[in-house]
């Protein structure tokens, strides 16, 4: 019967712990914030000044204009290899930038926050998980899109293929760069001090270089990249900055059912 109580009260400490949300009201409010922000980040085009569309065409201009340079900065700084990872010390970077380690580290860090009771830890786990599922969701569809062909190639920074989910002739724009960038970003503003944004967007930065060195990437890709992943990141952190301590989005149980409110 001890054993029994003892259980109890440790996983109710785990499920009220600093807080007086359980833990399903917890992945319940942050399902409906992943939502909410991603609506804001995909309609944003749609919301645009006529300001912000000739900051966009400047960018997809000096994009143009850079693919000008790329053979000649693949000359002056690519590599001989098609390797990603070739045990020097730009395997390093080249790991920060893998989706994969960086969706563990952001789900990791999100479930460490929900069980400990932590609600600033799982904050920022859900915030950089949401940066990477954004800007990664974005990328993945302008790499299918244009298919361009990688530098390993030989085929030129010209080459482009159209639509294509094959990953040798999905060069533009850079996912390791993104993904960088995207998780970088997050962590850098959510601290807010010349330190985490000199560390943190110049691992991210190192990144972008491994793919340049590596041959894998044109600096075309790696700079369209950089842009979507601090542009993930930057919206994930400024929506919770407005959204301040208190979620719109709220449900909780009645006598009659169950409320949902949304705060204006």
């Amino acid at each position: 019967m001890k054993i029994f109580l003892l259980l109890f009260y440790f996983f109710s400490a785990i499920v009220f712990a600093q807080s007086d949300k359980t833990i399903p009201q917890k992945l319940l409010d942050d399902g409906l914030i992943f939502l909410e922000d991603a609506g804001q980040y995909f309609t944003y085009p749609i919301r645009m000044t006529g300001k912000e569309w000739l900051y966009a065409g400047t960018i997809a201009g000096g994009t143009y204009g850079l693919m000008h340079t790329d053979q000649t900065l693949k000359d002056a700084i690519g590599r001989q290899t098609i390797k990603s990872l070739n045990g020097d010390f730009w395997d390093g970077p080249t790991y920060y930038g893998v989706v994969q380690y960086a969706n563990i580290a952001a789900l990791s860090t999100y479930t460490v926050g929900l069980f400990s009771g932590e609600d600033e830890v799982r904050k920022v786990g859900r915030m950089l998980f949401q940066s990477l599922s954004y800007s990664g969701i974005t990328v993945m569809l302008l790499r299918t899109v244009f298919g361009r062909h990688r530098p390993y190639s030989g085929e030129g920074p010209w080459a482009f293929t159209g639509i294509s989910v094959d990953n040798e002739i999905q060069s533009f724009p850079s996912g390791h760069t993104t993904v960088a960038f995207a998780f970088s970003s997050v962590l850098a503003e959510y601290f807010d001090t010349i330190w985490s944004r000199v560390f943190f967007y110049g691992a991210a930065s190192l990144t972008a270089y491994a793919r340049v060195i590596n041959n894998q990437h044109w600096v075309s890709d790696v700079v369209v990249g950089s842009l979507i992943g601090i542009s993930g990141g930057l919206l994930v952190v400024n929506e919770e900055n407005n959204r301040g301590s208190e979620n719109k989005f709220s449900i909780s149980p009645t006598i009659n059912g169950i409320s949902f409110t949304y705060q204006f």
